[in-house]
């Protein structure tokens, strides 16, 4: 091969590693291309607007906690009975993080809750069916589980901010709460 071509074909090879990245860059952030890595997805629905709840004076000890929340309606039957014991397992998951989760259970205040023992890390509240609290969960409601029920997580400003839907995995709620907690550990 002559001189002349084979530097013609070096400076191409050049100039196709140098191009090649700035056109992908352009191809990713036009949108054409729908990518987002896995481990920056969260799985859960955002709720927009987020919507502040901790202003609820029983709620504030709430406040600067990534919270679980399961809002139940009626009795606590085997469906409820398995939530409980998940959103406990989902808390242990976090390791030593843990101790930045806290897990809640909201119900009104006509139905009895009775949370077994060694499920000593869920707390619950109840409300009144006129309290705003009430009429949220019951609008949210059809966003998450249906039936008055919901999966939600709570921001640590006092912000229900995602919720899950019927047929959601423990897993998503584990994967988008080592995010946050990842993500709130980075900012402060």
């Amino acid at each position: 091969m002559q001189q002349n071509t084979k530097n013609k074909l070096t400076l191409i090879a050049l100039a196709v590693l140098f191009i090649t990245p700035v056109i992908v860059a352009i191809v990713m952030n036009s949108k054409l291309i729908d990518y987002s890595p896995e481990s920056f997805k969260n799985f859960g629905s955002f709720i927009k607007p987020p919507v502040k709840i901790t202003d609820k004076e029983s709620l504030k000890p709430f406040e600067e906690y990534w919270t679980v929340v399961y809002a139940h309606t009626g009795s606590c039957n085997k469906e409820c009975m398995k939530m409980l014991d998940m959103l406990y397992r989902i808390r242990l998951t976090k390791g030593h993080k843990m101790k930045q989760v806290k897990l809640l259970v909201l119900h009104p205040q006509t139905d009895t809750l009775s949370i077994p023992e060694q499920y000593t890390s869920i707390e619950q509240q109840s409300y009144t069916s006129t309290d705003e609290l009430g009429k949220l969960l019951s609008k949210l409601s059809s966003q998450s589980l249906g039936d008055g029920n919901g999966l939600y997580l709570l921001a640590p400003e006092g912000f229900l901010m995602m919720s899950y839907a019927k047929g959601f995995e423990p897993r998503d709620v584990i994967k988008d709460l080592g995010l946050l907690l990842r993500a709130r550990k980075n900012n402060g």
